[in-house]
């Protein structure tokens, strides 16, 4: 049951990269270059594609990463999703995310 779960995440992930991969360039390069409106977007097509592939609300894939990271396969995605951050944000992305995601999200409620 996991190899499936983690197979129909895989391919989430995969079909949503298809579909958001032209904004998600054009984004990044105004991103890199201290944008807040293209950070904001970017954010939001992360926590989009983290609604799409899990039925999440309000959590990016960072976070839910972290968040679940006793999980073996959500450990090796942070493990990844860290490494790939790392030269943007620094050490412990995942736990970064989470950290801010849960303090917005409670001040929302």
């Amino acid at each position: 049951m996991e190899s499936i779960k983690t197979l129909r995440t895989l391919t989430g992930y995969i079909l949503c990269g298809l579909l958001f991969i032209g904004p998600f360039i054009f984004l990044s390069a105004f991103a890199l270059f201290g944008s807040a409106w293209a950070f904001n977007s970017l954010y939001s097509i992360d926590i989009a594609i983290c609604s799409i592939c899990h039925g999440t609300k309000l959590e990016s894939i960072s976070a839910r990463s972290y968040r679940l990271r006793q999980n073996k396969r959500y450990n090796y995605q942070m493990l990844i999703i860290d490494f790939l951050a790392k030269p943007f944000d620094g050490d412990n992305h995942c736990y970064k995310a989470y950290k801010w995601e849960s303090k917005v999200i409670k001040l929302k409620q």
